[in-house]
This record gives structure tokens, sequence and C-alpha cells, in this order.
């Protein structure tokens, strides 16, 4: 069995059929079929980037993800951290009001 990477939930049990590919040459399948029923989730699939399960029966589940830049890491690997982002978030819940750009402001002086 393979290293095991981070685990997703199966998010839904109802999968569908959308095809079937055979390995070619290189050892290499084609998702144009599944990407196609993607387009559906995603405005633009080009670039998406998947996680690979596999059971023991074999099958695979790829799993869209989004890829975290290096430096905002951090965030993921600290659960208090992220724990507080998280409520400071719900507690705001839709009272965010867009005040527009501060760039004005950017040559004033600091007291």
């Amino acid at each position: 069995m393979p290293a095991k990477m981070s685990t997703n939930n199966v998010l839904s049990e109802r999968f569908e059929a959308v095809g079937e590919v055979a390995v070619d040459e290189r050892n290499r399948i084609s998702l144009t079929k599944a990407l196609e029923s993607l387009k559906a989730l995603f405005k633009d699939t080009q670039g998406l980037r998947f996680s690979i399960q596999v059971n023991e029966a074999g099958q695979l589940l790829l799993s869209p993800v989004v890829s975290v830049p290096l430096h905002e890491a951090w965030l993921y690997r600290n659960p208090d951290a992220i724990a507080k982002l998280r409520k400071g978030l719900s507690q705001v819940g839709g009272q965010l009001k867009d005040l527009g750009a501060f760039e004005k402001y950017a040559d004033d002086d600091i007291e």
C-alpha cells in the first residue's frame, strides 16, 4: 500500500459513471470525460489539482484540492490559530462592510 496521504472524507456516496478509459503506452489515463462533468462545478478546470486515494479494491478517488502558498501554510498546521480564525469569521457573519481602498492614506504619518 502506498504511503498515506492526507485523508479526505467522501463527501457524497453518489457517484455517476462518466465513461471508460484505457491506460495508454505511457501509463496514463485521460480524464477528459471526467473534467467535462466538473465544468458544472468549476468554471475553469485548467490547472486543477487532485488528491488521489486508492482503496483495497483498487478503486481510485480523485478529489479536487486547492494548493496553499507556503507562506500561508503555517495557519493550516496550527489547529489553535485556525480555530481562532474560524471563530472570528463566524462571529462576524454578514456584518462586513467594504470601506473601499485606503491607498490615499499610505503616505500619512503614523502617530
